[in-house]
């Protein structure tokens, strides 16, 4: 009798903003199908909800989580020096939704990415608590206070890889799947600071897609439309999104490990 090979998917979640709520939707319909994940990167937002979903936080607990939350639960405008938003409420958040856990806690094996503001170097996090990893891979230049780590200055990992798939490649897994929630800069209107920030780094995110995303072996690309990264009142539409992207892109998937088990079986 023939063994039938499952392969090893890895996802790389890409950044976003509220837009990565959409993340969570997508993993429930994982979940639900039976796809069993490997190993995530994350950037940003795909950082926090890749890690809950690492150290097994219930996913449709976060989905009932993220209806309740709001801007102000997110953010402490304080005006620090290197930004505008302090960060310590939602480092507490993190710690809450990752159980207070370390990488090597982790029960899917879990990378972050952020970036060295000295530098502009990735940095990839695969060891330590997950907390400060997931705080500096969030941190939006000019809106987050940059984090202070092992001697770094870490901003948001989306200045370097909005979709990691190169990184999630060296994971070494049989299967690559992106998941790209950035935002069609030319659709982006400007209206106050934020969508200024906002929109420099969705042009910036755009350019760096097209370097990233063809090694994928499918990209998954929820329909958010007009959802800003700062939307977190819509957190919900995002999920219900993101689920419907999912189902979509599930005779693919399904295609993508059948022909694995088929080219695994022929080489014995």
């Amino acid at each position: 009798m023939r063994k039938n090979h499952f392969p090893r998917i890895i996802l790389a979640l890409g950044a976003g903003g509220a837009r990565g709520f959409a993340h969570i939707g997508v993993l429930q319909v994982f979940q639900e199908h039976g796809i069993t994940v490997a190993g995530i990167v994350g950037t940003s937002m795909g950082a926090l909800i890749g890690s809950t979903y690492a150290v097994k936080t219930d996913i449709y607990y976060l989905g009932r989580l993220v209806e309740y939350l709001g801007w102000e639960d997110l953010v402490d405008i304080r005006f620090p020096r290197l930004g505008l938003v302090d960060g310590a409420k939602i480092q507490a958040l993190i710690e809450l939704l990752t159980k207070g856990k370390s990488f090597e806690d982790a029960f899917i094996k879990f990378w972050a990415v952020a970036t060295d503001l000295e530098t502009g170097e990735e940095v990839i996090f695969k060891k330590g608590p997950l907390a400060p990893a997931i705080r500096a891979s969030i941190s939006i230049p000019g809106v987050f206070k940059p984090v202070e780590l092992d001697g770094r200055t870490l901003v948001d990992g989306a200045v370097v890889a909005g979709v990691p798939i190169k990184i999630a490649k060296m994971m070494r897994g049989d299967l690559t799947i992106g998941v790209n929630v950035g935002f069609d800069h030319t659709q982006h209107q400007v209206r106050n600071l934020f969508d200024v920030i906002s929109k420099v780094m969705d042009i910036m995110g755009n350019r760096l897609d097209a370097y990233q995303l063809p090694d994928a072996d499918l990209v998954i690309t929820p329909k958010l439309g007009d959802i800003g990264v700062m939307d977190f009142g819509r957190g919900d539409e995002c999920i219900e999104i993101g689920r419907n992207a999912a189902e979509e892109a599930m005779p693919q998937i399904r295609d993508l490990i059948d022909k694995y088990s088929v080219e695994r079986n022929q080489v014995g």
